[in-house]
């Protein structure tokens, strides 16, 4: 599955995100089931097209990505970093309190990213 950017001024992925860990891979499939009430409905397939390829390994760093989708990313990843790794549920799995704090991670890296294209 590809993904092709919907509008004129897209903007690279800009980070690395390990789609190995099972945690990465299904969180992200938890992204796609919850996107359903995104709107306008075009930005909830724009998102989930997106999410798809990654979860097929299409996404890299280099590949453009629409803003929008984007911050829709960041901002999912900030959601699950919150409530897997800072809410400080420490007797929780360790697995899931370490993804959920590669998300926080991530999150920040792919935010600075956003910021520094200017969007």
């Amino acid at each position: 599955m590809a993904y092709t950017p919907r509008t004129n001024n897209p903007i690279t992925f800009g980070i690395s995100l390990n789609g190995q860990k099972s945690y990465t891979g299904l969180e992200v499939e938890h992204f796609w089931e919850c996107a359903d009430n995104i709107e306008p409905r075009q930005l909830m397939n724009d998102y989930r097209d997106f999410l798809q390829a990654w979860l097929h390994g299409k996404i890299k760093k280099s590949t453009l990505v629409d803003i929008d989708v984007l911050k829709l990313f960041a901002g999912d990843l900030d959601n699950r970093a919150d409530i897997d790794y800072r809410e400080g549920h420490w007797d929780d799995d360790p697995d899931i309190v370490a993804g959920g704090k590669y998300f926080a991670k991530k999150q920040a890296e792919l935010y600075a990213h956003i910021k520094k294209e200017g969007a």
